[in-house]
């Protein structure tokens, strides 16, 4: 039996910092959380010495291009990024071919990753035209379905309403959530007309990826959603509005919910367009300072379901070109603690609320019972950070493939110094320790022989 004993601990559960300074892990899984605790017989007694010690983080939102782009990323590299973020389950989507549209393919994606991803991972299925009869066999392998209702880098985006009722009422009838990137087409290429070749506005993201575009979508997405009975998640919120809509709904009783990303907390619009080599430039476009302060104050409020970083790197000669023809996508997970830590610091919000939106709140939202929380029985993935300690991104180390970051040379605290998956230590001072461990979280619902 491997038991392990943590001490002298700042201890945050998922939910709140706790009064207890000590937690006992045994064969992989928390077994105790209390103060003071004696350690047992040849039990290891790991030191924490005052720094945080937290449930391993849950991004709820990458793109690791697992199978057919990983020359941009890829699980090998994605996850040890996932490490260095203090993210041990990620919840990812394919957004290039082959998309997830058949159990077939999704449960090859699982068993392809064993002994190659460093974290847990629960790919999505895909909503698309393909995977509609083949629904109710991929809701027993994952948490929800990814529908892009406006076009994105790999996605083109659904066509007209009459199509997203069939999708949706295919999802409620399967009874899987669908996880929805929401921008309107119409709005985003008059947007474009309008602007046409002005020098000054023909590059600004925001204003062709507009607030409009993204609130008039959710808009529609839920009606649809409420129209079909569908449950439903809205991904990357990056406008006040856009959340509020969201929140009416679930206050209404809906199963409506949504999660928003770090650059819409951390960066504005000018910012992103003042970057070189458009290395902000994402779908939906970051917007303002009251987006920033609006998104802020729901995570404070956990009126929002959490925090996923939407990590999608490309190379940075890709992102160089001009703009119009740079991919949108940034690297992030890598960076997902210090960053969710920045956005407290920045709008003045309790850390707990920011932590709980990259732990408890996604795992929560999306069924993962023994993830993002330090409770008896969870899975003993923890993360060791201290608060006080910050350091300057240097993103020429960071593990993701791509090696860049619209974050590079900006100071952070609260960088993970150890990460452990399962209860074995992973992660240590910047550097992967051990071999590929993790697990498919859905694996157990195995249909396909």
């Amino acid at each position: 039996m491997d038991s392990l004993l943590f001490t002298n601990a700042i201890i945050f559960d998922g939910d709140k910092f706790v009064d207890a300074d000590c937690l006992r892990v045994v064969d992989g899984v928390v077994a105790e959380v209390g103060a003071k605790l004696t350690a047992n017989d040849g039990e290891q007694v790991i030191d924490v010495q005052q720094k945080w010690l937290l449930p391993g983080l849950v991004d709820c939102h990458v793109h690791f291009r697992e199978p057919g782009l990983v020359r941009k990323e890829g699980y090998e590299f994605g996850s040890r990024g996932a490490l260095h973020g203090g993210v041990t389950t990620v919840c990812e989507i394919q957004n290039n071919p082959p998309l997830m549209s058949t159990p077939q393919l999704l449960q090859q994606k699982l068993d392809d990753l064993r002994g190659k991803s460093f974290v847990d991972y629960v790919p999505y299925g895909s909503l698309v035209e393909e995977s509609l009869e083949h629904l109710p066999e991929l809701a027993k392998l994952c948490p929800a379905v990814k529908c892009f209702l406006g076009c994105s880098t790999g996605a083109g985006g659904v066509a007209d309403t009459a199509t997203l009722k069939r999708w949706f009422a295919a999802a409620a009838a399967a009874n899987i959530k669908v996880v929805a990137h929401c921008e309107d087409n119409s709005i985003m290429d008059a947007a474009t007309a309008e602007l046409g070749d002005n020098p000054q506005l023909s590059s600004r993201h925001d204003l062709r990826r507009s607030v409009e575009a993204e609130v008039e979508s959710v808009r529609e997405a839920i009606g649809v959603a409420l129209e079909v009975g569908c449950e439903l998640h809205v991904f990357h919120i990056s406008t006040l509005a856009g959340a509020q809509l969201v929140i009416e709904a679930a206050e209404a009783g809906h199963p409506i919910t949504g999660t928003t990303a770090p650059h819409y907390l951390v960066a504005d619009a000018e910012q992103a367009h003042a970057i070189s080599q458009n290395r902000f430039k994402v779908n939906p476009s970051i917007k303002y300072a009251e987006d920033n302060i609006g998104l802020a104050a729901l995570i404070a409020e956990r009126k929002l379901a959490g925090i996923g970083t939407d990590h999608a790197p490309h190379p940075l000669d890709e992102k160089d070109r001009p703009y119009a023809k740079a991919p949108s996508g940034f690297p992030s997970v890598d960076l997902l603690l210090p960053l969710t830590v920045a956005a407290a610091d920045k709008h003045n919000v309790a850390v707990e609320d920011m932590l709980h939106a990259v732990t408890l709140g996604p795992a929560n939202e999306f069924g993962l019972n023994k993830k993002g929380r330090l409770a008896v029985g969870a899975d003993a993935d923890l993360v060791i950070a201290d608060p006080q300690l910050t350091a300057e991104v240097d993103a020429a180390k960071l593990p993701s493939r791509s090696r860049w970051s619209p974050y590079d040379k900006q100071c952070l605290r609260a960088f993970p110094q150890q990460v452990y998956l399962h209860g074995a230590l992973a992660f240590s001072n910047g550097e992967i320790v051990g071999e590929a461990h993790g697990q498919p979280l859905f694996d157990d619902k195995r249909i396909v022989p």
